[in-house]
C-alpha cells in the first residue's frame, strides 16, 4: 500500500555521473519552431559517439528524469532515436523500444524516463515498462491499455512495481509474477486536496523506494497550488 508524507521543501537528490556524460555540441531551430539540440556521449572524458552510434553527434533525451549511469555497475542508458542500455567498456548496445498498435500501425511509445537499480534496470513509458536484468540483459516488457499515462514508477519490492499517473490522482501497482495490475486506488484524499491537476516526479536516491513528488492543484482562478510529498 502507498504510503504519503508531507514534506516542506524537496531534498537535493541528485545520482551523480562518474564515467558517461553527454556533451552539448550545439542546435538548430528547423520547421514550426522545432529546437533540435546535439550532443556528444562521453565515456571516461573521451569522446565514444562514433563507437556508439556512428555519428559525431547525436539527438538526445536529457533531463532529470534519465538516469544515464548505473552508480556501480558497467551500465548506461543513452536515448537517441530509441531508447538503448549501453556497456561503456564494449560500446555494445541492447535497445528498449516498445511499440503499440495504433490503427494498424505500429507506433514506438513515448520515454518518460529511466532508472537504475542493483540488478534491474527500468525504463518508465508514457504507456510501458521494461525491466532489464543486469544479469543476463533478460527484458520483460510490461505494456498498459491507451488510457494510462505513467508520470512514474518504481519498484516496491523485487516482485511489484508502483506507478504514478500524471494527469490524474491515480496509482497502482503492477504484479510482475501475476502480470496482472493490483490494488488501484488515489494516491492522496480528494476532500483534503481537491482540484488536482497532475503529479510530478522531482527525484529518486538510488537504492531506494522512496520517491519525492510534487502535486499542483489548481483553483477556481487557474491559478497553481504546489504540495511536496514524500511517496513510499
Amino acid at each position: 500500500m502507498i504510503q504519503l508524507k508531507k514534506i516542506e521543501s524537496l531534498s537535493s537528490i541528485k545520482n551523480t555521473n562518474n564515467r558517461i556524460q553527454l556533451k552539448f555540441r550545439g542546435w538548430e531551430e528547423r520547421s514550426a519552431g522545432q529546437m533540435i539540440v546535439y550532443h556528444a556521449v562521453l565515456i571516461d572524458e573521451f569522446d565514444r559517439t562514433k563507437e556508439l552510434f556512428g555519428e559525431k553527434e547525436i539527438q538526445c533525451s536529457s533531463d532529470e528524469k534519465i538516469e544515464i549511469e548505473h552508480p556501480t555497475k558497467n551500465f548506461g542508458f543513452i536515448a537517441s532515436h530509441g531508447s538503448f542500455l549501453i556497456n561503456p567498456s564494449n560500446y555494445s548496445k541492447t535497445n528498449l523500444d516498445t511499440y503499440h498498435r495504433v490503427d494498424r500501425t505500429m507506433v514506438k511509445d513515448s520515454l518518460v524516463g529511466s532508472f537504475f537499480y542493483s540488478d534491474f534496470h527500468l525504463l518508465i513509458n508514457k504507456r510501458s515498462l521494461v525491466v532489464t536484468d543486469l544479469a543476463t540483459l533478460e527484458k520483460k516488457r510490461i505494456k498498459f491499455n491507451e488510457d494510462i499515462n505513467i508520470e512514474w514508477a518504481y519498484f516496491i519490492n523485487s516482485k511489484q512495481i508502483q506507478i504514478i499517473q500524471a494527469f490524474s490522482n491515480l496509482c497502482f501497482i503492477y504484479d510482475l509474477e501475476e502480470g496482472k495490475i493490483i490494488n488501484q486506488r488515489n494516491i492522496v484524499d480528494e476532500n483534503l486536496y481537491p482540484n488536482i491537476f497532475r503529479w510530478i516526479y522531482r527525484g529518486q536516491q538510488y537504492n531506494s523506494n522512496h520517491v519525492e513528488m510534487e502535486l499542483l492543484q489548481r483553483n477556481g482562478d487557474q491559478q497553481s497550488i504546489s504540495t511536496y510529498f514524500e511517496i513510499m
